[in-house]
């Protein structure tokens, strides 16, 4: 797809208004039972099988090699295995846990994130494989376990600064805290391991401490040139605050340190929609024969109309409990 096409038509995905209003809904959450907003997301996901989900600028990745194989293998799923893999092309092999940090605009969120992945290989599919272990955000999220829910790090912040020095500053309500910053400018481009940025993003799935099965793999569409190359920052620029996460899980310093200075582009299935992609040529055949022009923007419309049903039926409850009163 050439001209942008595709970069352009996932941004038009992202409508901010419609973001807005699921982060209004989120904080009426209590009052919508799990069960409805889950079929209320399925029916948006009926006519809208893929959400846009941009990645901003400056995103980064610190890789840390494991200190306990052991405790890391029993986070994964049943059918996966860990599996060494390099981060760049010179990279030398090594079991990671890798820390991702960034800012997101999407179909269902706007904000910024830090996800922790163990790295390992599906035995069912021979993918290799982002394993989720835990995530902090200071924006909504949503799961069918518990629908949406609010900020667990509110507060937080992936940012930078004129100078080109990035921030990442999260503290997550119940204390865990993860900071450090780095300068963009020392960074190099160099060529990223092919199979661990393209083909782990085809196989993304969640660890066993947060509920992972092996049925949970999703893929996501992209076009594989945003993971030729990103930049290499070296690791005596960086500056760790405080890492707070999974104590004794990881050795205390990176192996590398990766940032990408420019903006990536994915097409992830709507909740409820799961198609997974097992291969490169696979993937070209996907991001290559999306028709933007057939996409609907994820509609929030079942959200809106179950709120202003709620919002009605509380008035008229209010109106009868008045009226006995007055009767009697």
């Amino acid at each position: 797809m050439k001209d942008g096409k595709f970069t352009k038509g996932v941004e038009r995905l992202v409508d901010p208004v419609n973001v807005g209003t699921l982060h209004f809904i989120q904080s009426f959450n209590d009052l919508l039972p799990k069960g409805i907003q889950k079929k209320m997301v399925a029916a948006s996901g009926k006519v809208t099988p893929y959400m846009g989900f941009v990645v901003e600028p400056y995103s980064s990745f610190l890789c840390f090699e494991i200190k306990d194989l052991d405790r890391a293998r029993a986070y994964l799923p049943e059918g996966f295995q860990l599996v060494k893999t390099r981060i760049f092309e010179d990279s030398e092999p090594g079991y990671y846990c890798i820390f991702g940090c960034f800012n997101a605009h999407t179909s269902g969120f706007w904000g910024s994130r830090i996800e922790l992945y163990l790295i390992a290989e599906d035995q069912k599919t021979g993918l290799l494989t982002w394993i989720i272990l835990d995530h902090d955000t200071n924006t909504i999220t949503y799961s069918p376990e518990s629908g949406l829910k609010g900020p667990n790090a509110s507060g937080s912040f992936n940012s930078i600064d004129y100078e080109g020095r990035l921030f990442v500053d999260f503290v997550n309500n119940d204390g865990r805290e993860l900071k450090f910053s780095f300068e963009v400018a020392g960074g190099e481009f160099i060529g990223l391991d092919q199979r661990l940025w393209i083909e782990g993003n085809l196989s993304v799935a969640y660890g066993k401490n947060i509920g992972g099965d092996n049925d949970g793999v999703f893929s996501l569409v992209f076009d594989p040139g945003e993971f030729k190359e990103a930049l290499r920052i070296p690791v005596k620029s960086l500056q760790i605050e405080v890492n707070s996460w999974f104590p004794g899980l990881i050795f205390e310093e990176p192996v590398e340190v990766v940032c990408f200075p420019y903006a990536q582009h994915f097409l992830s299935a709507s909740p409820g929609i799961s198609k997974i992609i097992k291969s490169r040529e696979e993937l070209d055949e996907a991001w290559q024969s999306v028709d933007f022009s057939e996409l609907k923007v994820f509609s929030t419309r079942y959200f809106r109309n179950l709120f202003l049903l709620g919002g009605f039926l509380s008035v008229l409850s209010n109106i009868l409990l008045i009226t006995l009163l007055i009767l009697k």
